[in-house]
């Protein structure tokens, strides 16, 4: 009987926070895994949360935001670490967007157009595939996306 026990792998959440047309993105703080890296905020999902539960959680830790999360939008396993993500949509739950940064976590945050992830510095590769494959087919994302430009035009 083989007594190695199989690695389980840990689950964690991938906030895809949409507003105006933009993206929530954060630079990674230097004393988290992946520092200085360019990504949506996450987070690990404690054993007594759901997924949506986290997305709230973490984003109100990480940046100080209110969200509501919409829906699961894809999963993928993490660069370099034993986790699953679950990536999910996500709205401000008020109009306002005041951040205020969790300095230990999050060295920078930005609202960025989806387009524009591939040129920030260190990002990770699953990211850019999210940016490039993942939410352009999103039909939220459409939407979303087109109400902002009416709003501007």
């Amino acid at each position: 009987m083989n007594n190695e026990l199989a690695k389980v792998r840990r689950a964690a959440v991938v906030a895809v926070i949409v507003a105006d047309g933009r993206v929530l993105v954060i630079q990674r703080g230097h004393q988290v895994p992946g520092a200085d890296y360019w990504a949506p905020p996450s987070g690990k999902v404690k054993a007594d949360e759901d997924q949506a539960t986290t997305v709230v959680r973490e984003v109100k830790e990480e940046v100080g935001l209110t969200v509501r999360p919409l829906r699961l939008v894809w999963e993928c396993g993490a660069d370099g670490a034993d986790y699953d993500l679950y990536w999910w949509l996500a709205v401000p739950a008020d109009a306002s967007l005041q951040m205020r940064l969790a300095v230990d976590e999050v060295a920078a945050a930005k609202w960025i157009r989806p387009e524009a992830f591939s040129q920030l510095g260190r990002t990770f590769p699953r990211g850019r595939e999210f940016f490039r494959d993942i939410l352009p087919t999103l039909p939220e994302w459409r939407d979303l996306a087109e109400g902002a430009e009416d709003v501007h035009s």
